[in-house]
């Protein structure tokens, strides 16, 4: 679309100044017209019609004074958050969770529905979950994002509104550099839950599609087919499963970290994701690792002991590497498609990198 776009015609020109000053004021929460003018690079002639618009269309407000040093006072400007929603949605096997957001991706309302037993089941309650959370709303819903790793394209025809599907390590990622994992270098994210999956982040999410099968000893046959991979030692399906040998006793997820015994027979396997971390990190160059998923709410002593463990395989020049414990909440995947849903489809967050990176060859 960029690419076809002719920025010479004043209202194209006009579209995108306009998204670059809502993106603005939404990164920097509260700014005066003048900053925008500075930041932007844009006269402030035309950044006042353009605030005085946004303004007029309730999608911006003004707030408080500031009065600086030198000049005449200036009015701050913010994101008139209430004026619009998007939604979330994560799908899983085990049951689904729907979210609505406000424009500054603060979640207002979020629901667990179940997944049913087909495609139709799905999608009829899918489609009463949407009329709860909306209910009595009757402010515009600008698109949704849907978090997945099944093929739920089916749903498309469920939600009265533009639409956009993603894999839920996508979405768990961007919920975490939301909560400040941006500022570590360039980062290893593991989703530990009942499969393993990995994604790197060097200013862009690349998924490591075969991490999980990573061959790290000799042990159970994979579903891949192979032996001893990083999945049957560590994934929580194989951790369920390897207990209930050992012990003859079956948890559920929350039970095998609450457990003392379940949880000393994850201990033992942390030896087996450590060497997986070590390759890895030495292979893609990462700076950090951050755990991910259900499975990444382990003691802080397992971190430790973890840390020992990848340290103890990296040569001298990667012992400043650091393991770090997912910074958000278990609602990881919900907030992150809720993020990914307003970069989409009201800030236009990937046309305004796009054109950004474009001006940069120039």
């Amino acid at each position: 679309m960029l690419f076809l776009m002719d920025f010479s015609r004043p209202d194209n020109a006009r579209a995108i100044n306009r998204l670059k000053v809502l993106s603005a004021i939404r990164e920097h929460e509260v700014m005066t017209r003048a900053e925008l003018s500075r930041l932007l690079l844009i006269n402030k002639v035309s950044i006042s019609e353009i605030v005085d618009n946004l303004i007029k269309q309730d999608l911006v407000k003004e707030g408080e004074k500031v009065f600086p040093d030198s000049g005449r006072p200036a009015t701050t400007l913010k994101i008139n958050a209430e004026r619009g929603r998007v939604i979330g949605l994560y799908i899983r096997a085990t049951g689904c969770l729907i979210a609505s957001s406000n424009l500054e991706g603060k979640i207002l309302r979020l629901e667990r529905f179940p997944r049913g037993s087909g495609k139709e089941e799905l999608e009829e309650n899918l489609r009463m979950s949407l009329e709860r959370i909306l209910k009595n709303d009757g402010i515009k819903v600008y698109g949704c994002v849907v978090a997945s790793d099944e093929d739920v394209e089916f749903l498309r025809e469920s939600v009265p509104f533009d639409c956009r599907f993603v894999p839920s390590l996508e979405a768990q990622v961007v919920s975490e550099l939301k909560h400040g994992a941006d500022a570590l270098d360039n980062i290893l994210f593991v989703n530990l839950s009942e499969t393993i999956s990995a994604a790197f982040f060097d200013g862009k999410i690349r998924q490591i599609k075969d991490f999980a099968h990573l061959r790290i000893a000799n042990g159970k046959t994979c579903s891949c087919g192979k032996n001893g991979c990083l999945e049957t030692f560590f994934s929580g399906r194989y951790l369920k499963e390897g207990f209930e040998e050992k012990t003859g006793r079956a948890l559920d997820t929350k039970s095998m970290l609450q457990d003392p015994k379940a949880l000393e027979y994850i201990r033992e396997n942390l030896k087996m994701l450590a060497l997986a971390l070590g390759m890895a990190v030495q292979a893609i160059g990462a700076g950090s690792v951050m755990l991910i998923g259900e499975y990444a709410a382990l003691p802080d002593e397992f971190y430790a002991q973890l840390n020992s463990n990848v340290l103890s395989i990296l040569p001298e020049s990667r012992k400043d590497l650091v393991i770090f414990k997912s910074l958000s909440s278990g609602n990881g995947a919900i907030e992150g498609a809720c993020h990914m849903a307003l970069d989409e489809f009201f800030y236009s967050k990937g046309l305004l990198d796009a054109l950004a990176k474009l001006e940069s060859y120039r």
